[in-house]
């Protein structure tokens, strides 16, 4: 991060000093190094303004309300997900979530996170609560937060779904529950992001 000139994003709890996270993007084209998704996105919509606007002029505060509203709900689904990320990482990567995402967390290791059987479920309902008040605030007919188009918030959302997908399987439980909420909501939502987002042309 320091190599390509990108800022950090925040600082660590335990000492103040400078954390660097991702995502970030180098641009081969203007040599600018950008780190956070939400700076990310706006540098993208200003640099260029032909393509698709993530963030529409004058819905900034907004999209910025949105996200830190919503993930200020989701610890149902973090606690689906996060105990299980570091099985998907190589040894030095895993034993780096591991310390800081307790940290994070102010929890003493990820494994007191971990829950099953009943407790389980009970997290997917509060899941499925959490996504339901957001349901409740969009129209029927709408695939996106904003109407017609996707902006930024609907990548937030597709973030943190695809979190289950990628940790807990295209065909677990947990997946299949969210794909089957609020009428299918989610699962068109996801379907036309991965379709149309997920590949990335060269």
């Amino acid at each position: 991060m320091k190599s390509i000139g990108a800022l950090p994003t925040t600082v660590n709890p335990a000492d103040g000093s400078p954390r660097y996270t991702i995502p970030a993007i180098f641009d081969d084209s203007t040599g600018v190094a950008i780190a956070d998704s939400a700076l990310i996105a706006e540098y993208l919509d200003k640099t260029y303004p032909d393509t698709p606007a993530l963030i529409p002029k004058g819905t900034c505060a907004f999209q910025s309300a949105f996200q830190e509203l919503f993930y200020s709900k989701v610890l149902p689904i973090w606690i689906l997900t996060v105990p299980d990320v570091p099985e998907s990482l190589n040894p030095r990567s895993a034993e780096y979530f591991r310390k800081h995402r307790a940290i994070d967390f102010g929890v003493p290791s990820l494994d007191v996170m971990r829950v099953s059987g009943q407790a389980k479920e009970e997290q997917l309902k509060k899941a499925k609560g959490v996504l339901g008040d957001f349901d409740k605030v969009m129209k029927d007919g709408d695939t996106w937060v904003m109407g017609d188009k996707p902006t930024f918030v609907d990548f937030v959302i597709a973030s943190v779904i695809l979190s289950v997908k990628i940790v807990c399987g295209k065909k677990s439980e947990e997946y299949r529950e969210f794909m089957s909420w609020h009428g299918g909501r989610w699962s068109r939502m996801m379907t036309i992001l991965e379709e149309k987002y997920s590949t990335v042309e060269l």
